[in-house]
């Protein structure tokens, strides 16, 4: 490590992390996590291999960063905060526009996440603890100021808001990442808001205020 000033050391160290992470994400997203060793990783980052364990401690711990750096709940806490004063239906559409511009932005990460975490399950279960759940759950207590107690009695929020996450991804995937998208080609606003729709009404829609009472 070349000699910086005490009070330039923690950004250096920093940049040099975000650095390694940046080139781990290209290379995995081209040639797989275990195709790609840590000195190829070195190499393409400029620093020699050893360089490397003075920044991570395995090209596992490596992963755990890629995905906190590129995670979606800094996103998620802040599209909440933004949308403490909307409706649900403002709020879902917030959330869903904000989540497809996220995998939009980071198609890297979804394509190793997508690859990568089905066949290393110890990664995939800390990505769960620490990124998936606190996302969870802090969209399911925003789910509920929004829906009521009674309601949220009525549905597991915690499902409810897996389930909408689940939709944007698994559109997103067949969509962008698998080429759906250039045989059936649909508009973006088009996406997202139909997942919305599905979501708040699901397929029948949203009740008739006129038909309340009438039994088919």
């Amino acid at each position: 490590m070349p000699k910086i000033a005490a009070s330039e050391r923690d950004a250096f160290y920093e940049a040099r992390r975000e650095e390694l992470a940046d080139v781990a994400l290209r290379l995995w997203a081209e040639k797989g996590f275990d195709q790609t060793s840590v000195a190829a990783i070195a190499r393409e980052a400029g620093v020699a291999k050893g360089t490397f364990y003075l920044y991570f401690d395995s090209k596992d711990a490596l992963l755990l960063d890629v995905l906190r750096r590129n995670s979606l709940i800094p996103n998620i806490l802040a599209l909440i905060e933004d949308l403490q004063s909307k409706s649900l239906d403002e709020a879902v559409h917030g959330f869903v526009a904000g989540a497809w511009r996220h995998l939009c932005e980071h198609r890297d990460l979804v394509r190793v996440v997508m690859r990568e975490l089905p066949t290393h399950i110890d990664q995939a279960q800390r990505f769960v603890e620490h990124l998936m759940v606190p996302g969870n759950a802090a969209l399911a207590g925003f789910l509920e100021k929004h829906v009521g107690a009674a309601r949220a009695e009525e549905l597991n929020l915690v499902i409810s808001v897996r389930a909408l996450v689940g939709m944007v991804l698994a559109v997103f995937l067949t969509q962008e990442i698998l080429g759906a998208g250039r045989f059936l080609p649909v508009a973006e606003g088009d996406i997202t808001k139909t997942i919305c729709e599905l979501f708040l009404n699901g397929v029948r829609g949203a009740p008739d205020e006129s038909m309340k009472g009438v039994v088919a």
